[in-house]
C-alpha cells in the first residue's frame, strides 16, 4: 500500500495503534499527520512517534541544521521544534499527549554505528555534533485518541 502520512490510505477508526518511526522530520504538515491519525485509530487507540526535532528556543536551528547537515540543507529534514507534533496532536483530539527526549539512547549509539563507515567530520557524522551543540534531539512523543 501506498500513501502519504497526511493522507493515510485506510478507514476510519482501523487500528489499535499507530507507529511512525524516524519520518515525521519529512512530513510537510504535522497538522495533517495529527488529523490522520485520529481518524484511522479507535477509540483508546495510541500513537507513536519517534524521530528527532530541533530543540526548542534555539535561534535559527534550521540554518544551523543546514551547516552541519545535508539532510537539512537538502531540505529532505526540516528543522521544527517537537511541540509542534505535540501541539498539533493535542489539536487533533488526542488526550495524554507525552514528549521524552531519548538523545542520550540513540545518538552515542548511531554515532558508533556510522562511524564503521563514514569518517569523522562527514555529514552523517554531524547528527551526534548537532545533538552534542543542543540544536537536534531525538524524541519520542505518545499520545491516546479519547
Amino acid at each position: 500500500m501506498l500513501g502519504a502520512a497526511e493522507d493515510l490510505p485506510l478507514g476510519d477508526a482501523e487500528f489499535d495503534c499507530l507507529y511512525s518511526v524516524e519520518a515525521a522530520q519529512h512530513f510537510p504538515d504535522l497538522s495533517a499527520f495529527a488529523r490522520e491519525a485520529a481518524r484511522v485509530l479507535r477509540p483508546g487507540g495510541r500513537v507513536a512517534v519517534t524521530s528527532f526535532f530541533s530543540v526548542g528556543g534555539v535561534p535559527e536551528p534550521g540554518q544551523r541544521l543546514a551547516g552541519l547537515l545535508d539532510s537539512f540543507a537538502s531540505g529532505l529534514d526540516i528543522a521544527r521544534p517537537v511541540s509542534r507534533l505535540a501541539d498539533a496532536l493535542a489539536e487533533a483530539g488526542f488526550a495524554d499527549v507525552r514528549v521524552a527526549s531519548i538523545g542520550p539512547q540513540v545518538w552515542p549509539g548511531w554515532d558508533r554505528w556510522l562511524a564503521r563507515l563514514w569518517e569523522p567530520g562527514t555529514w552523517p557524522r554531524n547528527f551526534l555534533a548537532a545533538w552534542e551543540q543542543r540544536i537536534l534531539d531525538y524524541y519520542l512523543v505518545t499520545a491516546t485518541r479519547p
